[in-house]
């Protein structure tokens, strides 16, 4: 119980002095994700072919708006305690930067125009970089602990991914510069190192007690993603199939650790209740089928050839939305819980709907059978578009008198 309230009151954004920068991130966030989500309705459909342009948009508008936005604000709050007031016009700028450049950066993506995306993206990647040097700075002010290596290795690993596209980007709107292995590269290093290691993060900070030890078998787990991560990406980068390999057998060992140390905390997750314990736990199980499906793109990979395009949706929904959007909302959870009284029954639906059309959307594009991807897609994504409603109105609402009543005393003592 102790844990858990640690957990809600890290997470409070009435008690959070980077209140207005975390709220800044995270709407910019949940509006840029309305974006990926519409695409997605209209493309479960299959009503109608999109163009290239605006798959581009659906993926980015995920990966890069909805969250990494979201990762910059859990960055404030975890790296941000005790930070001095110096920091506070740094790390203001930095969000209102991100906020701006970011949602820019997807249109660019929508308008089809190559210079566009090539210009846009480089305050996106400034900013990038912006947050992994405060990260960086204050790792030596704060404890450190399995969730906070995680991040810190994610952001470097973001950071990397994000050179690689701004210059596929640099080169669609120039000439050919990069090696073939680019275009492969650039997502195999944000999906399985850059969201991987996020999705973990979360999972560490809200299902595993705080203590004061370090548990070194965490921080194993966390740097063989990390090495995997950068594997994966150099090897379809420069084409070298012994890092393939190695990025196998790194994943492999890691989500074992990850499987044995987290087992026994989804056993008593209360998963009828209104809780956020249940979307960081719901979100630990994607991490694992994301992990499978990445094994067996790659061990089932021919050499010459691309990866099969039904197996990388599926891989990228199941990190996307399994375990990254269900982290995300565990936190707005947790961030709104003084404004819990507002729509209850919503968080029902959110949770089920979304991961039950999830799972509907993943047998779908598995099984080649398009009929239940045009059942579990309006499922899944209009169970979102009810999350992202109810958790906006309860950040623009003021939490009852009595809550921050409780804040005030509880502080003051």
């Amino acid at each position: 119980m102790v844990a858990n309230q640690n957990v809600s009151s890290r997470w409070s954004l009435q008690t959070s002095p980077w209140r207005t920068d975390i709220r800044i991130l995270l709407i910019s966030a949940m509006i840029v994700f309305l974006i990926t989500v519409a695409i997605g309705l209209l493309n479960g459909q299959h009503i109608t072919t999109l163009s290239q342009q605006v798959l581009l948009t659906h993926v980015h508008a995920g990966t890069i708006g909805w969250i990494t936005l979201s990762v910059f604000a859990i960055s404030i709050w975890i790296f941000g305690e005790g930070a001095p007031q110096g920091t506070n016009q740094y790390i203001r700028w930095s969000s209102i930067i991100a906020a701006i450049s970011v949602p820019l950066y997807v249109l660019a993506f929508l308008s089809g125009i190559p210079i566009a995306r090539a210009v846009l993206g480089v305050p996106v990647l400034l900013v990038m970089i912006a947050f992994l040097g405060w990260v960086a700075a204050r790792i030596s002010k704060i404890r450190l602990g399995v969730a906070q290596v995680a991040i810190l290795a994610a952001l470097l690993t973001l950071v990397l991914g994000g050179v690689l596209g701004v210059l596929l980007q640099i080169q669609s709107a120039t000439v050919g510069f990069l090696p073939n292995g680019a275009a492969g590269g650039h997502p195999a290093t944000m999906v399985a190192g850059y969201l991987v290691l996020i999705g973990m993060a979360l999972s560490e900070l809200s299902l595993m007690p705080d203590t004061d030890k370090v548990s070194w078998l965490g921080i194993t787990q966390v740097i063989l993603f990390f090495l995997a991560g950068l594997a994966i990406g150099a090897g379809l980068l420069f084409d070298l199939k012994p890092l393939l390999g190695l990025n196998t057998l790194f994943q492999l060992i890691g989500v074992i650790i990850y499987i044995i140390r987290f087992a026994p905390k989804l056993i008593r997750v209360n998963w009828l209740g209104h809780n956020s314990s249940r979307f960081f736990a719901i979100s630990v199980l994607f991490v694992v089928v994301n992990i499978a499906l990445t094994v067996s793109l790659i061990t089932g990979k021919i050499p010459g050839n691309p990866p099969p395009p039904w197996l990388i949706i599926p891989l990228d929904h199941s990190i996307f939305i399994g375990v990254m959007t269900n982290a995300i909302f565990g936190l707005i959870n947790d961030a709104t819980q003084e404004r819990r009284s507002l729509w209850p029954w919503a968080e029902d639906v959110l949770f089920w709907g979304m991961n039950i059309g999830l799972t509907g959307f993943l047998v779908a594009l598995l099984s080649g059978i398009p009929v239940l991807e045009r059942i579990f897609t309006p499922i899944m994504g209009l169970s979102i578009l009810l999350g992202l409603l109810m958790y906006a109105l309860r950040m623009r609402t003021s939490p009852p008198a009595q809550y921050i009543e409780a804040t005030a005393t509880a502080s003051y003592r």
